[in-house]
């Protein structure tokens, strides 16, 4: 649910210049009526009725006798930056009139706006995608002419307007297999197993289209990869069923269960990453293990954070991963609801869920450690939203295929929808929202 703050029509206000010394100060102004409410205290030389758009010369009235100068631009509801009426207040910068101008707003109901605001509520009101608010920021922030070039070019490069469609295909095909549902007992059929693969497939070379696009800024090439690693019959395959929350690795008490990686896609706290589950690590005794020894070891130099299990002998081959140059490791000890492991180890039991919390944290302070901030990019965020998507898409495609329950086809497409949903801006968390407007500066 969205804050009360996002939904309300507040007038706000902002010092929209830099701070210091300068020719002209600009306050940033908006708000349902905000045109109303500043023509009470400014004078016009024409007739604010007649004002729709563009700029016009004003006066701010000192006291009695004297009066300062201003450019007055106005943007009228909807055609804005903001979906709201948006006024800008160019005048001379000093700080004493520019204070008197504030005061009077304030005095109108006006309040101070939050950093980023401005972009927030054109974000809310449909005027800019989750892609662009990212591209803003890092327009604001481009520091060379060619970072600045970059931010431009995703700023108005269009790469997610196709997936507006796509959401909304999604949408429909979803009511459509839900009445399949509600009229499954009456052989009434709203849409075909052929037809509901074809959509499948429209939406899936779409998906693929834009993860490439993104692929080719620059965006996703890089993957973070958390491999899980540890001798034979560690705990390891039940600690990553656990953390991905489903059963994808097989679990036996026999050693050796796992030949194959395993991975899977995790996105936590707003970070993603690719956790792989390994053979456990030893001599292999026939030519199956050893080739699963092999794979286990060549993924181990691919990883950017090892999670070395032990349930037992804890030290005994921690001294291989410990000389993998650049790599952020984890010494995690298993099975502690019946063994014990070395204090300075985190705890887990798969059985119990103790230490999981703890873990996941770690997990996460290691990838964002890796990714060199405390949360991934705007557009990284994207690209993983549009994996998850991807993912949903072809699960729901192997359902229709292999005629599984229509409960689990829509299970598919209502997440699709969600993960979709975080790269056009239609779902959102209040959490998601203050980490990316909170960036902006104020008057933003």
């Amino acid at each position: 649910m969205k804050r009360e703050i996002l939904l309300s029509h507040d007038l706000i206000c902002a010092n929209s210049s830099p701070a210091g010394y300068g020719a002209r100060q600009i306050i940033r102004i908006t708000g349902d009526k905000a045109l109303d409410c500043v023509s009470s205290f400014l004078h016009f030389k024409i007739p604010v009725l007649n004002i729709s758009k563009g700029l016009v010369p004003a006066s701010f009235l000192l006291d009695d006798f004297r009066s300062v100068e201003m450019d007055f631009y106005f943007w009228k509801s909807p055609a804005s930056y903001t979906g709201q009426d948006v006024i800008e207040l160019h005048l001379i910068s000093n700080s004493w009139i520019v204070d008197l101008v504030f005061s009077k707003l304030f005095e109108c109901g006006f309040r101070p706006a939050k950093p980023g605001e401005f972009t927030l509520r054109a974000f809310l009101n449909g005027k800019v995608d989750i892609a662009q608010v990212d591209a803003i920021h890092q327009v604001i922030e481009a520091s060379t002419p060619d970072g600045l070039y970059k931010a431009l070019g995703k700023l108005a490069g269009g790469v997610f307007d196709p997936l507006h469609k796509v959401k909304d295909d999604l949408l429909n095909l979803l009511a459509d297999v839900e009445a399949n549902l509600d009229f499954s007992t009456e052989d009434i059929l709203i849409i075909s197993s052929d037809a509901i693969l074809k959509t499948i497939g429209d939406m899936l070379a779409q998906i693929i289209v834009l993860v490439k696009k993104l692929q080719s800024r620059g965006v996703g090439d890089e993957k973070v990869r958390v491999i899980i690693v540890g001798l034979p019959n560690a705990g390891k395959s039940s600690l990553f069923n656990i953390l991905v929350s489903e059963q994808k690795s097989l679990v036996s008490p026999i050693p050796g269960t796992t030949r194959d990686l395993v991975t899977s896609r995790i996105d936590w706290d707003d970070s993603f990453f690719e956790l792989v589950d390994a053979p456990g690590i030893e001599d292999g005794r026939d030519f199956i293990e050893r080739q699963a020894q092999n794979l286990a070891v060549k993924e181990l130099g691919l990883a950017d954070v090892i999670v070395y299990c032990a349930d037992k002998d804890h030290q005994q081959v921690l001294g291989l991963f410990l000389k993998a140059d650049e790599k952020l490791l984890l010494k995690v000890a298993t099975k502690v609801d019946v063994s014990e492991g070395p204090d300075d180890w985190i705890h887990t039991s798969s059985v119990t869920s103790q230490g999981i919390d703890l873990l996941k944290k770690n997990i996460i302070e290691l990838v964002h450690q890796k990714n060199g901030s405390a949360s991934a990019s705007g557009l990284a965020r994207i690209n993983g939203y549009a994996n998850l998507c991807l993912d949903n898409l072809r699960r729901a495609h192997h359902c229709v295929l292999f005629e599984e329950p229509l409960e689990i086809l829509a299970l598919e497409l209502r997440e699709a929808i969600e993960n979709l949903g975080q790269i056009t801006g239609h779902v959102f968390t209040d959490d998601l929202l203050d980490r990316m407007f909170s960036r902006f500066c104020v008057g933003k």
